[in-house]
């Protein structure tokens, strides 16, 4: 790519991390160019799918046959209790409008060890207000951000609180549509939250990844850049930002880590 082109990528970057960062307003549209979901140009999202069957109970052992069966293979392991991680999760219509709370579901030092964090920040959906200790936003939708670095490695974790699922439904169509208007590619994963859609492309500090997720009321989205392209972590980080969302929408204190594997 030749500098202009590089250029001009490094400003259409830019634009889509802006138009994610970028809060909405209390009815969780600013009116921006987001197109609705199955239309020419939008990102389509991963609608969520029902919770998996459980597995069907072991029959009892027999001494015998367990004798006669020695040496024989193994019957493959179950799957970690992780992996349950990636089903999608309840649409609840809980709003989190709580900054204290929402401060606390962006994930800290001690789920992201090994990282070094350089930004934190809440504020009121439209950034008018910067929320801190002396000044309280709760009751407001807000907007909230942290970002970390390892090396060259970029992350950046971002949530948005609305006060309805069709205001998150809506702020989901945009932050989609930020994303189709610039040179990204969908890329197929498996669903998080209520619906979810991952994208490739060029961010900020080089080729990252973008999941973008919905989860009830919040629409919240994980970067990774600068770095080789690493699908799958971003996504145990968005399966991490998706736990503690819904740890906070059910009353408890955020506190969930990173998958393993």
């Amino acid at each position: 790519m030749g500098m202009g082109g590089r250029r001009m990528a490094a400003g259409v970057a830019a634009g889509v991390l802006m138009a994610v960062l970028a809060g909405c307003s209390s009815g969780g549209s600013k009116g921006a160019a987001g197109t609705a979901s199955g239309t020419p140009g939008a990102a389509a999202a991963s609608t969520a799918a029902g919770p998996g069957a459980g597995s069907a109970p072991a029959a009892p052992a027999d001494p015998s046959a367990a004798a006669s069966a020695s040496g024989a293979a193994s019957a493959p392991a179950p799957a970690p209790a992780s992996a349950a991680a990636a089903a999608p999760s309840a649409d609840l219509e809980a709003a989190l409008l709580d900054d204290k709370l929402v401060g606390q579901v962006l994930p800290d030092a001690k789920v992201m060890a090994g990282w070094e964090e350089e930004k934190r920040k809440v504020d009121t959906a439209d950034h008018a207000v910067t929320c801190t200790a002396a000044t309280s936003c709760a009751g407001k939708p807000l907007s909230a951000s942290v970002r970390f670095s390892s090396g060259d490695v970029v992350t950046r974790f971002i949530v948005e609180t609305l006060p309805s699922r069709d205001a998150a439904k809506n702020r989901l169509k945009e932050t989609y549509a930020s994303y189709a208007a610039g040179p990204f590619k969908k890329v197929d994963t498996p669903a998080l939250g209520s619906e979810s859609q991952a994208f490739q492309g060029p961010l900020a500090e080089g080729e990252g990844v973008g999941i973008v997720v919905r989860s009830g009321t919040v629409v919240a989205s994980v970067t990774t850049e600068g770095g080789p392209v690493d699908v799958a972590a971003t996504r145990r980080f968005a399966v991490m930002l998706v736990k503690r969302i819904e740890q906070a929408q059910a009353g408890r204190t955020p506190d969930a880590g990173p998958a393993l594997g």
